[in-house]
């Protein structure tokens, strides 16, 4: 069984379908953990008295009592939660809703206590973990040298000639992502290379740290350079480290990195440096802090429910924030601790700190002898500090409960235990929940897998040219169960395109027609709302609807009072139908909003004022 749990630390972070998913860098991670809290249900009847063992632990009970605490909390915010939907099953581009949380804290403990059962478990899943660490580290140093042979480049690189920057996004799909999950397999990676007996097992564990530290560097992260110094002085205060020596890896590591700077190859490394210096804040951080606590505020208990940020926080995002980043759409507040607070509350916050804390003690009281704490109390310590910059995303999750398990069950030998402490009946009860409870996750991960699938046929039949066959796919998809996957705003823009592309008249019809109705469904989407309004409301006035437009537009703005675009084209909207006097606030508006980014913006208030000027 500890090959399975080595299995899937291995490929959570690596599994990419290009083609065969839709969403090829969530959907088949998600998919595992499902499938890894699956395997753990069906299998508690049989590992009971690893269980048993894990909470006889000192710390091991309290943090089976805080995940189990953070789990429920989690589906108690999703019920009360105005999107249920979107909190159960999360977003379409990070998927982290109470379904996902739960099955991640489930598979994570059963890692963990599978891991801490015997010390060659320990030393697999340690393995499996810097492996993927070495696989998804050169994968992401490939990146940035210009070379993926399974990714368009251009997703992730960012400007032009000298001041060009390429932030790998290895496996995970953003380079914060990838950067915050290798400072695991850099920790591990080290820690491995000092207890291992295999002198090829050592000298993998060496590699791993180092290639994983370059591909942080490489990513341009700050959050993660910032955790992997926290956890390089955690790592030093548990290994006493003499000074001396670690001055002199220091000076070497920085003369590498030197050179590497002011070679050809660290050009883009300087233009990082250099968008950097020009942006010291880190973006619109602050203020998306700023108006987190504030949406905060409004359910201090509860939270408004797994992944529901990206949903309600239109509607209390500041003026100064919109200004000063007009087009920019927040999907989260890339803070940890305000992603918990807005998503669950104090009690959701208050679990975390719990598991927290207990793992923290579960590591320091076995710093001495036990190889866990050297290998995850460094990573966990910053895992932490990275995400108080990065949003929180299901690898990183899976990581941290597995990585503080593992720490919570180390603090103690685990006494023998030679039955399990069950009657037959209570056994029974277990093994049946158990079956039940595995059930329930793999049929959600086979539904998510083939609504996901349905959506990658249409898109590759597009690709193909296929139109007639897209258009068929596309009806069976809509037909399908609802698993929370949709992509129908994506697919009204695409169907629009290729309406405007076709000169024969009846496909013509047919496709925006089609576009039409995926426009229509993706307005029911919460995450998708502001943006599907719009983008109903361009299609309206393509078909010279001006009260559709109107509509939308209106319904945009409901959505997201502080967004400038639905303003700004609803003020030409109502200056061509002759009522200058409404259109001029909202021309107002949207120059007001958009901070002075557009030009046009200006124009348009412009031309209202004239419009609105007594003619001699």
């Amino acid at each position: 069984m500890v090959w399975l749990a080595a299995a899937a630390a291995f490929l959570v972070p690596l599994v990419l379908t290009p083609r065969a998913l839709f969403y090829y860098d969530v959907t088949p991670k998600v998919v595992l953990i499902l499938l890894a809290a699956a395997t753990a249900l069906a299998a508690i009847f049989f590992q009971w008295n690893g269980w048993a063992a894990y909470a006889r632990t000192r710390w091991g009970r309290w943090y089976l009592v805080a995940v189990a605490a953070s789990g429920l909390i989690a589906g108690f915010a999703a019920l009360r939660s105005a999107e249920r939907g979107l909190a159960w099953y999360g977003s379409d581009w990070r998927r982290m809703g109470a379904l996902t949380e739960g099955a991640t804290i489930l598979a994570a403990a059963w890692i963990a206590q599978l891991a801490l059962q015997r010390k060659r478990n320990l030393f697999i899943l340690l393995r499996a973990i810097s492996v993927a660490g070495l696989l998804a580290s050169l994968y992401g140093i490939a990146q940035y040298l210009n070379w993926d042979p399974i990714l368009p480049r251009d997703a992730y690189a960012v400007g032009e000639g000298v001041f060009q920057i390429v932030r790998p996004p290895g496996t995970l799909g953003h380079s914060d992502y990838f950067a915050a999950y290798l400072l695991w397999p850099v920790f591990a990676g080290w820690a491995l290379s000092l207890v291992e007996k295999s002198f090829a097992w050592r000298w993998l564990g060496r590699i791993s740290g180092g290639a994983a530290s370059a591909a942080i560097v490489l990513s341009g992260s700050r959050g993660a350079l910032l955790g992997l110094v926290a956890g390089v002085a955690v790592r030093l205060f548990l290994k006493r480290a003499r000074w001396g020596h670690a001055l002199r890896v220091t000076l070497a590591a920085a003369a590498v990195f030197a050179g590497f700077y002011l070679s050809p190859a660290g050009e883009r490394m300087r233009a990082r440096v250099h968008w950097i210096a020009e942006d010291r804040v880190g973006g619109a951080r602050l203020l998306l802090w700023r108006d987190s606590l504030r949406m905060a505020a409004h359910k201090p208990l509860t939270g408004f429910g797994p992944e529901a940020f990206v949903a309600e926080f239109p509607r209390f995002e500041s003026e100064a924030l919109a200004r000063a980043y007009p087009d920019f759409f927040h999907e989260s507040p890339h803070n940890l601790l305000l992603d918990m607070l807005t998503s669950e509350g104090l009690l959701g916050l208050l679990a975390l700190a719990a598991v927290v804390g207990i793992a923290a003690g579960g590591g320091l009281d076995s710093r001495g002898s036990n190889i866990a704490a050297l290998a995850f109390l460094p990573g966990l310590a910053a895992s932490l500090l990275a995400h108080q910059f990065a949003a929180w995303i299901a690898p990183s999750a899976f990581y941290f409960y597995m990585g503080t398990g593992i720490l919570a069950g180390a603090g103690e030998e685990k006494p023998a235990v030679d039955k399990p402490p069950l009657t037959p009946l209570w056994r029974s009860a277990v093994a049946l929940a158990g079956c039940a409870g595995a059930i329930f996750f793999a049929v959600a991960a086979y539904r998510l897998t083939a609504e996901d699938g349905m959506l990658a046929r249409v898109d590759r039949r597009l690709d193909a040219g296929d139109f007639p066959g897209a258009a068929m796919a596309y009806r069976a998809a809509l037909n399908r169960p609802d698993a929370g996957v949709t992509a129908d705003l994506y697919f009204s823009r695409r169907w629009s395109k290729l309406a405007m592309a076709t000169t024969n008249v009846m496909p013509k019809v047919y496709y925006s027609q089609i576009a039409a109705a995926a426009a229509s469904r993706a307005t029911r989407q919460p995450e998708q709302a502001p943006n599907a309004w719009y983008n109903l409301s361009l299609l309206a006035a393509a078909r010279n609807d001006p009260a559709g437009t109107g509509y939308a537009l209106r319904a945009a703005i409901t959505c997201a009072p502080e967004w400038y675009k639905p303003h700004w084209i609803l003020a030409q909207l109502l200056a061509v139908e002759g009522r200058s006097a409404e259109a001029a606030p909202e021309a107002a508006r949207a120059l007001q909003l958009n901070g002075g980014k557009d030009s046009e913006v200006a124009s348009t208030l412009a031309q209202v004022l004239r419009s609105t000027e007594p003619r001699p």
